[in-house]
């Protein structure tokens, strides 16, 4: 794999309306100034695609989807390649995709994690189960993990929940979008979180995520004997309503953040309405203590590379993607040429200059589509007029929905499941 908080959320498979409560940071608006324009291009507008040989046949196809909403089809190039030459041919051919949501269409921009992040779903699922316009994949996700394929790895919001915490990743870039405003916010974003009580402050590591044992503990039954750190997690309904299992601690809280439940082991069911923490190692100990019995308050902030708070509203969606290709419309994509930076499928979000949303996909590991690398990847975006733009989770996982139907050709053939799919709804 190169590889919805207000008060409700609706699981999308079950239809049922999910309570939670709303864990709100303070500071800086979600989009910030308003970035200056972009270095004029000396690319001709009707050069096409900025990628392969110049002059290269290409070819366009639009279909409407809804008022505002279309999706453009290119092809470009004409010979397929060989399985020999396809990672470095400049005569492609290339199959991209672009969905463009217009600034004023109307619907929302937002991500989509079906039934909870512990599972994966294909994009159509997604896409059918949000009655989407159009949708893509959006963050990359742990895939491998048996425990919680679906978890997020880096930062993922959403309706102003954080439900995975960024990451110390090269080049994890988090995509915040306001789903009624359409606007975008891609930075290198931190987490901090804490639950504090008159016993103490604890400092959480991670959000809905599976913990593990310390290194030397991992047999013991009772961590209060272990004298290593462990982790701390908090789990939210959008991970699952069966916390993860195991020893250590838990403590369960209502939507007011008050204490249901507090045990020396982990794993149980929750309902919609409740959050918990867990705890490994002499954490466990620790988080009972700070807890206890009352209503210890629970604080997170995330804020962006100026370290400024970043406000997190009910409109407040995030993915994490790999890398910014374009900022302020200049291409900033890396040149390395590891595997990851070689030619694969793509998935591109990023905005134009008059406010336009762009999603889109570069079929890759075929002879009928060579995929591109990174740089390529950035100079399509940029001549697809994109001034920001990030390239999201890639390879088999690259797929588009329109109505809820696949109409790329994922590699290998068939549609990869996923952790959450960036989707334009009504």
């Amino acid at each position: 794999m190169i590889s919805s908080v207000t008060r409700a959320r609706v699981s999308l498979r079950g239809r049922r309306c999910i309570p939670l409560i709303a864990a709100l940071a303070v500071g800086a608006p979600l989009m910030g100034v308003v970035p200056p324009a972009p270095r004029a291009s000396a690319r001709p507008a009707d050069a096409g695609l900025d990628i392969g040989r110049a002059g290269l046949r290409e070819t366009r196809s639009v279909q409407r989807v809804t008022t505002g909403v279309s999706v453009t089809t290119i092809v470009r190039g004409q010979k397929a390649a060989t399985n020999a030459t396809r990672g470095t041919t400049p005569l492609g051919p290339w199959r991209v995709r672009v969905a463009t949501i217009d600034k004023n269409a109307k619907g929302q921009l937002r991500t989509a994690i079906g039934t909870d992040i512990a599972r994966t779903e294909g994009v159509s699922t997604l896409a059918r189960w949000s009655r989407s316009y159009v949708a893509v994949n959006g963050s990359f996700f742990s895939q491998g993990r048996r425990s919680a394929p679906g978890d997020m790895v880096g930062l993922a919001v959403n309706a102003g929940t954080i439900i995975s915490q960024p990451q110390r990743v090269a080049g994890h870039m988090g995509v915040l979008m306001d789903s009624r405003t359409k606007r975008l916010r891609m930075d290198d974003y931190t987490w901090k979180a804490t639950l504090t009580s008159e016993a103490g402050e604890l400092f959480l590591d991670a959000v809905n995520t599976p913990l593990v044992a310390p290194p030397g503990c991992e047999k013991l039954t009772d961590f209060t004997r272990c004298p290593a750190k462990g982790q701390v997690v908090r789990h939210t309904p959008h991970y699952s309503l069966q916390t993860s299992t195991g020893p250590g601690a838990e403590v369960v809280f209502d939507r007011s953040g008050c204490v249901v439940s507090a045990k020396r082991t982990r794993g149980t069911r929750i309902t919609p309405a409740q959050t918990t923490v867990q705890a490994t190692g002499a954490s466990a100990t620790e988080l009972l203590r700070v807890a206890g019995s009352g209503c210890p308050a629970y604080r997170e902030k995330l804020f962006g590379a100026d370290r400024e708070p970043v406000t997190l509203s009910k409109t407040t969606f995030g993915v994490v993607g790999r890398y910014r290709l374009v900022r302020d419309g200049r291409i900033v994509a890396p040149t390395y040429k590891t595997s990851f930076f070689q030619r694969q499928p793509r998935t591109i979000i990023g905005r134009t200059a008059g406010g336009s949303i762009k999603l889109v996909t570069i079929d890759g590991r075929s002879t009928a589509s060579v995929g591109a690398t990174m740089q390529e990847t950035a100079r399509v975006a940029k001549s697809l007029g994109l001034v920001d733009a990030v390239n999201l989770d890639g390879g088999g996982s690259t797929a588009m929905a329109v109505r809820g139907r696949v109409i790329n050709t994922p590699a290998g053939g068939r549609e990869r499941s996923v952790g959450d799919a960036v989707v334009f709804m009504p």
